[in-house]
């Protein structure tokens, strides 16, 4: 174990060593300064959107800085039903506040004073001064994850404080339910999108390159680009692979293949899917009926839902699959069935629908528009690496 590892690969964390800045597609500017643009902008929402794990919240960590982001989730508003005390409770500020009327009461022989305290909740305004005052930013992560009328009620709250100066930025996921936000016609000429966009190999690569450069290890060209493919798109991933390497039982002084796909099964221990997956294989309830097993070209038997999760987790990993692709992929799996196309579209809307009744962990997967989106990177990297 090479504890010097952890000093420069951050998968949970800003990672000042190794941080990489990227172009921001279809422009000559940074992202970086594409967040600096808008939040200099008075009266506008901005709005990052782009897939999990890319790194949204580090590019706001970066732009905003730490000491003067407030970072709420969308689950923070599942139960909580207002929205100003709950950014309220976040940076302490008291939502409550107590008066005290005094009246009088008078008689020939005494005279009474009688003194009642109340407690009233104090408006947005106090919220909405704090931030000013201390230029903090709210930033509202994984904005998908708040009920969708909850959603429709926080579009309203902020339609109305981004005009006072109050300044915020949603961050969310694509092909989820960002009509609140994006198709809001009360926001329409207030919002500031900016689309992230999937990291490319080479900008992946050079996270290792920073990092093993800190460390003075060199590393061949090869294995790095093997690094960046099994990281499938997310920052996140290349960090946790290249800190793994270092936090590995065994000493490794040198790196290779084997000893980078430890890493990927290491990084795998601690990810929370076991369920998730059991879920997904097991599929809505057949009410004591055995599903078709189908038979694989590797000799194993996969019912339909084990088999689409199977061919999900092939090479090259991807996180979007149209029904063409998934097809061809399965044909390639279990060659000597015959599986209609009608029999995976079905399946993929029986995962849909169970999906929408779990919690957020679970929102790994969504069907739309004839294509499967993987919306959560690190689960892709787990059934490539843990699933049996």
């Amino acid at each position: 174990m090479d504890k010097r590892f952890s000093e420069v690969f951050k998968p949970g964390t800003y990672p000042e060593m190794t941080y990489v800045s990227r172009e921001s597609k279809g422009t000559k500017y940074t992202y970086e300064e594409r967040l600096q643009q808008s939040l200099a902008i008075d009266g506008y929402l901005t709005y990052i959107v782009g897939p999990s794990k890319i790194g949204k919240t580090v590019l706001c960590e970066k732009v905003i800085g730490a000491a003067n982001m407030v970072c709420m989730s969308g689950n923070d508003f599942s139960k909580e039903k207002d929205f100003w005390s709950g950014i309220g409770k976040k940076v302490g500020i008291s939502m409550e506040a107590a008066v005290s009327e005094e009246s009088a009461a008078f008689s020939e022989t005494e005279q009474k004073s009688i003194t009642v305290t109340k407690n009233y909740f104090v408006t947005k305004d106090r919220v909405i001064d704090y931030f000013k005052k201390n230029d903090k930013v709210l930033v509202l992560d994984d904005f998908h994850y708040a009920p969708p009328e909850i959603q429709y009620d926080i579009a309203c709250q902020l339609k109305e404080v981004i005009r006072m100066g109050f300044k915020a930025v949603v961050v969310s996921l694509p092909y989820r339910s960002d009509d609140a936000i994006r198709l809001n016609p009360d926001l329409t000429g207030r919002i500031l999108v900016i689309e992230i966009e999937s990291w490319k190999t080479e900008e992946l690569e050079e996270i290792a390159k920073k990092g093993f450069g800190k460390l003075q290890i060199q590393v061949r060209q090869s294995l790095i680009a093997r690094m960046a493919k099994e990281s499938i798109h997310s920052p996140q991933l290349m960090q946790s692979i290249c800190l793994n390497i270092g936090l590995l039982p065994d000493s490794n002084d040198t790196i290779t293949d084997e000893v980078i796909e430890e890493s990927c099964r290491f990084t795998c221990m601690n990810l929370p899917y076991g369920d998730v997956v059991r879920v997904l294989k097991a599929g809505p309830s057949t009410r004591g009926q055995q599903r078709l097993q189908y038979t694989l070209s590797d000799g194993s038997k996969r019912d339909i839902y084990g088999l689409i999760l199977k061919v999900l987790s092939d090479n090259p990993p991807l996180v979007e699959l149209s029904i063409e692709e998934l097809m061809e992929r399965i044909k390639n799996s279990a060659p000597e069935n015959m599986i209609t196309t009608k029999k995976v579209r079905d399946s993929l809307k029986n995962w849909q629908k169970l999906l929408e009744t779990l919690g957020s962990l679970y929102q790994v997967l969504e069907w739309k528009d004839d294509t499967i989106h993987v919306l959560d990177n690190m689960f892709l990297f787990y059934i490539r690496w843990k699933m049996e």
